[in-house]
């Protein structure tokens, strides 16, 4: 019997820091922390390889990864290990579907403070993202399941998955999934977003009808603005035209804002010095997601200074810092 003591957890991690990650030895030190019990060194060695894309190491992933879910809530709780490790043989492009799918299916209940939680939701979003990579033909099936996953971040990648793989065939399951709704807006808008880039004819009627819908013009609005097309841009200008109340065009305004086209960033320019109080500075606010686009804060405080109408210092300043110009 062997009296070699174990080292201890923080010996583990200190093998894996400061490495050459090329040399051999480097690259047996990441082999030794995937082949090790605890799965914050597993998780530590996985992440190395999928930040700095190491090749050669898909077995021992898919090695590890397999063994976390002997008796997982006690081997690997909040699933740090499997996660990393799936993510790192996606990162590397691995070719076996077989991981992303048993992680695709994986739910782990944990102890917490009044019901259980499942900690594997982040495993599950990886792996339907993964067999989107590899364009597996299974992908709708898995997919599908998840977009009534009990967890908001497994149904928006599950979405993004669908998207992902770019067949105008997916936009089906899209159009139910945003016909029956989700209780997060964010699930909402990636359909939206998705329903847009796959079929974009039968999108676009769709999210004009509901722009008329109190409950989701919003969500809506910021799937056309996000569309980037010309023809969601003319459906925003003319409900920007047509809307009676300045509180209501400021939506209309920001979903402008995520339109990144010139033609886009000229309405809002326009606006700013041209528009009444509310309108300018809505214009304004919109334009802080391109605060970082050349020379859109200085168009922007130009076009304020050019405004007789309204006073825009403050909405200025909440969009772009004195470091943006």
């Amino acid at each position: 019997m062997s009296s070699r003591k174990r080292p201890t957890l923080e010996a583990e991690l200190d093998g894996l820091r400061g490495l050459e990650l090329e040399t051999a030895a480097g690259r047996e030190a990441i082999r030794r922390g995937l082949g090790s019990a605890r799965s914050p060194v597993v998780a530590r060695a996985a992440t190395l390889i999928k930040d700095h894309r190491l090749d050669g190491f898909g077995p021992a992933l898919e090695a590890a990864f397999a063994r976390f879910f002997a008796d997982p809530v006690k081997s690997d709780p909040g699933c740090h290990a499997k996660r990393a490790a799936l993510e790192a043989l996606d990162f590397t492009e691995h070719p076996d579907p077989t991981p992303f799918f048993r992680g695709a299916g994986h739910v782990q209940r944990e102890p917490a403070w009044g019901p259980p939680v499942d900690t594997a939701a982040g495993l599950r979003a990886r792996a339907v993202l993964g067999l989107a990579r590899l364009g597996h033909p299974d992908l709708p099936v898995v997919a599908g399941e998840l977009l009534a996953d009990a967890e908001a971040q497994v149904r928006q990648a599950a979405v993004e998955a669908l998207v992902a793989r770019g067949d105008p065939a997916a936009a089906g399951l899209l159009a139910l999934k945003a016909r029956l709704g989700d209780d997060e807006p964010r699930v909402l808008l990636a359909c939206l977003d998705g329903l847009l880039a796959l079929a974009p004819a039968r999108a676009l009627p769709r999210l004009a009808a509901l722009l008329d819908d109190a409950e989701h013009a919003e969500v809506a609005a910021l799937a056309l603005g996000q569309s980037g097309s010309d023809a969601a841009l003319d459906l925003l200008l003319a409900r920007i035209e047509s809307t009676v109340l300045a509180h209501e065009r400021a939506t209309f305004w920001r979903a402008l804002g995520l339109h990144r086209t010139e033609r886009a960033l000229a309405a809002l320019l326009a606006t700013i010095a041209e528009g009444g109080q509310a309108d300018a500075a809505a214009a304004v606010a919109a334009l802080a997601v391109r605060r970082y686009d050349p020379g859109v804060p200085e168009r922007a405080r130009a076009a304020a200074a050019r405004n007789r109408r309204a006073r825009l210092g403050e909405a200025l300043a909440g969009a772009f810092t004195d470091g943006d110009a």
